[in-house]
């Protein structure tokens, strides 16, 4: 297949718009990769949908908000990423005209409800924590505190460590509502977004030699959050044994998890009757659709036109993909964005692959 350098810019104003596939040449890429100058009028006033407290946060640091849109990019990016193989596989959250929040589906209460807002919360904590580490955020820097180390290491903690502190409260403040959830929808979203950020896996060290000649006699180390593939494949064992909890609404802040709660129909406990922590679990309250056909109700695409894999037993196979309606054989030429970059602020470069094979593809 041919490839060729694309930029794809943001969905939220020209620099947000994830769809477009026009080829920049070398002075327009150029001056893609100049830091923009990030205004309240450039970032907040073109962006429909923000509440008042979120226009608010953004007039005052238009830098982070565009970060955080950025940070929204990539979650929608890896939503797709991890979901590809199911019926419904976060499509339905890119292309619109304001905040995916306001999709469907994030208002109701599906295990796929909980997963993308998850994904979105982390998304969201770790692009704002890595633009504070590269300097490009007024209002934050790197990592202050540094892990003690042995006087006998030959290194020394320096650089610039991501502030996942500072990426996790503005998650939180620009994500979550105010005050105590009102009914079971506020509080699972509350909840699956903590269960988001709380997804943190170790990071990574990342050192620079200092001696004669080239030698490592001497390293300076400082943390890397790890690629955010990592997070969106943490998510999805959360979200192959999400919870199903009881939907009556008590406002209490308490969920309680009915008899049949995962993928694999596993109970509410664990080791014989003993419940499930739910702290760090995702819950939903809703019975997903078979999203088989399209339905603006659920969010629904449906299924008709996706490739599926006619020897794959699993969700990508033919037989769960198409539903029950069989497949067409067909000789496909086409064109798809592949290996993306995100890249501050506030674009994608991507590379188009172009294919041709036979396909199957649901009927």
């Amino acid at each position: 297949h041919s490839r060729s350098r694309l930029a794809v810019p943001g969905h939220y104003h020209q620099c947000f718009n994830v769809t477009s596939r026009n080829t920049l040449n070398k002075m327009e890429l150029s001056n893609k990769l100049r830091d923009p100058v990030l205004t309240p009028n450039s970032v907040c006033l073109r962006l429909a949908g923000l509440s008042k407290r979120q226009m608010r946060m953004c007039v005052r640091n238009p830098d982070v908000t565009a970060s955080a849109l950025q940070g929204i990019q990539v979650a929608i990016h890896e939503c797709q990423h991890q979901l590809r193989d199911q019926r419904w596989n976060c499509s339905s959250l890119e292309g619109l005209d304001k905040l995916p929040h306001h999709s469907t589906i994030l208002k109701r209460g599906f295990r796929e409800s909980a997963f993308s807002l998850a994904l979105l919360a982390a998304g969201v904590a770790h692009s704002v924590a890595s633009a504070c580490s590269m300097g490009k955020l007024r209002g934050c820097g790197c990592e202050a505190e540094r892990p003690s180390r042995s006087m006998q290491d030959t290194w020394e903690w320096g650089g610039c460590s991501h502030d996942v502190r500072f990426g996790d409260r503005f998650s939180r403040d620009w994500l979550d509502s105010r005050g105590s959830p009102r009914d079971i929808h506020a509080r699972m979203r509350m909840h699956n977004n903590r269960v988001g950020r709380q997804v943190n896996p170790v990071p990574n060290h990342t050192c620079k030699c200092h001696g004669t000649s080239g030698s490592c006699q001497f390293k300076t180390c400082w943390h890397v959050s790890p690629e955010f593939r990592l997070v969106g494949s943490l998510l999805k064992e959360k979200f192959l044994s999400a919870i199903f909890v009881n939907s009556q609404n008590k406002n209490n802040g308490v969920f309680n998890p009915r008899m049949e709660n995962s993928a694999s129909g596993n109970s509410g406990g664990l080791g014989g009757g003993r419940r499930r922590s739910m702290s760090r679990e995702l819950v939903y309250f809703e019975k997903s659709p078979d999203f088989c056909e399209h339905d603006p109700s659920t969010d629904s695409p449906g299924t008709q036109g996706r490739i599926c894999n006619k020897t794959s037993h699993g969700t990508d196979g033919c037989g769960s993909l198409c539903c029950g309606r069989g497949h067409n054989i067909l000789k496909q030429t086409r064109s798809e964005r592949c290996n993306c970059r995100f890249h501050w602020c506030c674009y994608v470069l991507c590379e188009e692959c172009r294919l041709t094979e036979w396909v199957n593809v649901c009927k």
